[in-house]
């Protein structure tokens, strides 16, 4: 069900290396970049490098900052991310040249990370004046790689998802991943983002769908998945927050922005959000408002824990809306309801089999009645 394929950076496809993976996992969050970790076997490595690929060598095929992977799902690519850190953890080799691959093969662990980190060591100095919000996202991309020596081969395809609302902003060396996530989240206007398997940087209103086939019920009879956790906790609740700008002194600009209804609930409780670069007070408040909105309810973030065979020929995606029930639990009542995808944790066996999915889930901003 499962192939990972090798890529070069010009975008040539150069292996299948799906037989020699083991310990196969991936995580898939909203407005973050995905990671994949597996493992090939040192010999068997070396040896297919040998025996099918000219002897090309290992070193090059599997590099770190350099490597693309490519993963497919029933013959679909589901994502693309780049190989960031290659890990030998060998004991005494007793070995001779020619002779790799008998006994206990030793094994290397590779780790890789989406193609949004290609942006997370990025930074950009640029004034933007009345621009909309999901264009700057994209002119953050296209300008950093026109720098010389800048491309890393993202492209942004027309027809891009727009919010209407034009906004001001003024970057001073800020990091390109943190802005474009920072746009997103903003409060009256978020929207997700996605890079595609092919590294196309694209915009929508939201990910996912509304999942009319599934169901997820924990507890009771009909009880089908196969685990529930939930940290129902106030540890990380604010509702006033002093947000700080740019500037020194009585020059400083500041916003203070609060939650009369979570006050009453949970009594005051501030926080000071820094925004040092924010040079402008409309942008100041935006940014102070999204912290407080993100930050001012109890947060619950359940998880459940299904297997692939639940999920059948339309897998799931990152976004996507499915109801949850827990039942035969009156401390958990609350709990029902219409949840998001936020982050998807697989586990993928032996057998290409998923025998793991963790969901996280969260309902912020879903509307109930979709």
């Amino acid at each position: 069900m499962y192939e990972i394929e090798l890529w070069s950076p010009s975008g040539s496809r150069i292996a299948d290396i799906s037989q020699l993976c083991v310990n196969r996992r991936y995580t898939l969050q909203r407005n973050e970049a995905e990671t994949l970790t597996f493992s090939v076997g040192l010999f068997k490595f070396e040896s297919f490098c040998a025996k099918h690929l000219g002897g090309v060598d290992p070193a090059t095929l599997l590099a770190p900052y350099v490597t693309d992977v490519k993963v497919k799902r029933a013959g679909q690519y589901l994502f693309g991310v780049q190989v960031v850190d290659v890990s030998f953890t060998m004991s005494a080799d007793s070995s001779s040249p020619g002779q790799g691959g008998r006994g206990t093969d030793f094994m290397v662990n590779i780790t890789c990370t989406g193609y949004l980190n290609l942006f997370k060591d990025r930074y950009t100095s640029n004034l933007y004046t009345q621009v909309e919000r999901t264009a700057i996202a994209t002119d953050l991309i296209t300008t950093t790689q026109a720098q010389t020596n800048g491309s890393v081969g993202v492209t942004v395809p027309a027809g891009q998802y727009a919010t209407g609302l034009l906004t001001d902003r003024t970057y001073q060396r800020d990091n390109i991943k943190l802005k474009i996530q920072e746009l997103a989240a903003l409060s009256d206007s978020p929207f997700d983002f996605a890079f595609t398997w092919d590294k196309q940087f694209k915009t929508y209103q939201k990910l996912g769908a509304r999942r009319q086939d599934l169901n997820f019920i924990y507890g009771g009879p009909l009880g089908n998945v196969a685990g529930f956790t939930m940290s129902r906790s106030g540890i990380n609740l604010f509702n006033k927050v002093y947000g700080i700008g740019s500037g020194y002194g009585t020059d400083q600009l500041t916003s203070t922005q609060g939650d009369t209804a979570s006050q009453l609930n949970y009594y005051l409780r501030e926080t000071i959000s820094q925004f040092n670069s924010v040079v402008l007070q409309p942008t100041l408040d935006q940014n102070t408002m999204t912290a407080l909105s993100l930050a001012k309810d109890v947060l619950e973030l359940p998880k459940v824990t299904i297997t692939g065979q639940m999920v059948g020929k339309n897998f799931l995606s990152i976004g996507d809306r499915i109801p949850l029930q827990v039942q035969a639990h009156s401390w958990l009542k609350s709990v029902s309801g219409l949840y998001r995808i936020e982050q998807m944790d697989v586990s993928i066996d032996e057998n290409d089999f998923e025998r793991e999915i963790v969901l996280t889930f969260d309902n912020y901003g879903v509307n109930q009645s979709e």
